[in-house]
């Protein structure tokens, strides 16, 4: 309900690798559905839920009796799991998180994935994130039938800003689903919150949402695998930015790196990118706040053509270097970072190290804050 289920499964079967869990979690599972008699109920694991009929591995199941069932056993760990019905789809599944609360399900047999858990905390959390994002779910649906009018009719202005919005927007529920986490440290919803949104979320921001979960969470399977995405991993992924020599507008050999010991902001570009010059604008800003504490801004052209890269610089008015990605008919710095999008840029540390990749917005102005906040 309250998450994307696909994506929801896929990391689960990922978090699913990690090994040491704790059999801890006795279940207890009671329910009365309307239109159920003599049919076979089951419990599933995360693990499964993937396939397309339910002839998978059961944790359980039993009999219900005019419309009444009950389950119990021990879990490996709290986790999310379905009920289902034999003969019903994958779709018709109620999916929620079971941990040692006993949880009653109340509902009708023809429409499972809308029944109510009784009981459960977690339910209830879902149920509050739920209802803070579902304003901006029905914006976000409401915007697609338009978006999708504009890609056919090749209207190329009217899609930008349709998709800006819809981003906006996703935007908004990761904000709501980042705090959600932060007041709810002990929620199980705030760990797979966590857990599904992790790939939208820069890698110091889930690091800080991860500090903020209970032990119980970060010691749990899911919590371990997003210990090694933020924690384990930040240290392996340290990449030392690449000396090299490059040419400035008037084809000099300048050093990318001449003047080491400051923080420097690489900023890759094109004279025919609209984003760019909006990006660059943003810069300017940036630049005038933390130049006088050490910030160097490096913007290198990834254009082709170099007298279209020179007109754009005499409009641009940069206040810093400029350099092309050029050499010869190949690009040779941005494609050591999978430069396939501009505008991207890179935040270089005094030592030569990337702090970051590919921060705009907001997002760059506390990343430069924090940076120069602990000099």
């Amino acid at each position: 309900m309250a998450m994307n289920r696909i994506m929801l499964v896929c990391a689960l079967l990922l978090a699913g690798k990690v090994s040491g869990q704790k059999p801890a979690a006795r279940y207890s599972i009671t329910g009365y559905l309307k239109n159920l008699d003599s049919q076979t109920v089951y419990l599933i694991p995360h693990s499964e839920l993937n396939t397309p009929n339910l002839q998978v591995r059961r944790i359980d199941s039993c009999v219900a009796r005019a419309g009444r069932f009950s389950m119990e056993g021990i879990l490996g760990e709290p986790n999310y799991f379905a009920i289902g019905i034999k003969g019903q789809t994958r779709t018709q599944l109620k999916f929620f998180i079971l941990d040692n609360t006993p949880v009653s399900i109340v509902g009708h047999a023809d429409s499972l994935e809308r029944a109510s858990i009784l009981g459960s905390p977690s339910f209830r959390d879902e149920l509050i994130l739920h209802q803070s994002i579902e304003m901006y779910l029905k914006a976000q649906k409401n915007l697609e039938p338009a978006m999708l009018h504009a890609v056919h009719n090749g209207d190329a202005t009217n899609s930008f800003v349709l998709n800006k919005r819809y981003q906006d927007l996703h935007n908004g529920i990761l904000d709501i689903k980042s705090t959600f986490i932060g007041f709810n440290p002990k929620s199980f919803v705030s760990l797979f919150t966590l857990l599904e949104i992790l790939p939208d979320l820069p890698k110091e921001r889930a690091k800080s949402l991860f500090n903020r979960l209970d032990y119980s969470l970060q010691t749990h399977s899911v919590g371990k695998y997003i210990h090694d995405q933020v924690i384990d991993q930040m240290a392996l992924l340290r990449q030392f930015a690449p000396n090299l020599v490059l040419t400035d507008k008037k084809e000099k050999p300048v050093t990318l790196l001449a003047r080491k010991g400051n923080v420097l902001l690489i900023d890759f570009w094109a004279s025919w990118c609209d984003h760019c010059q909006r990006e660059h604008a943003r810069l300017k800003t940036l630049y005038k706040q933390y130049k006088g504490k050490g910030l160097e801004i490096v913007s290198i052209s990834v254009d082709e053509d170099r007298g279209a890269w020179k007109k754009a610089l005499q409009k641009a008015n940069l206040p810093w270097t400029q350099l092309s990605d050029r050499v010869g008919n190949r690009n040779v710095v941005g494609t050591q970072y999978g430069n396939n999008s501009i505008p991207m840029n890179l935040l270089i540390d005094k030592e030569g190290f990337v702090i970051r990749k590919g921060l705009h917005g907001a997002e760059l102005e506390k990343q430069l804050a924090l940076v120069f906040s602990n000099p």
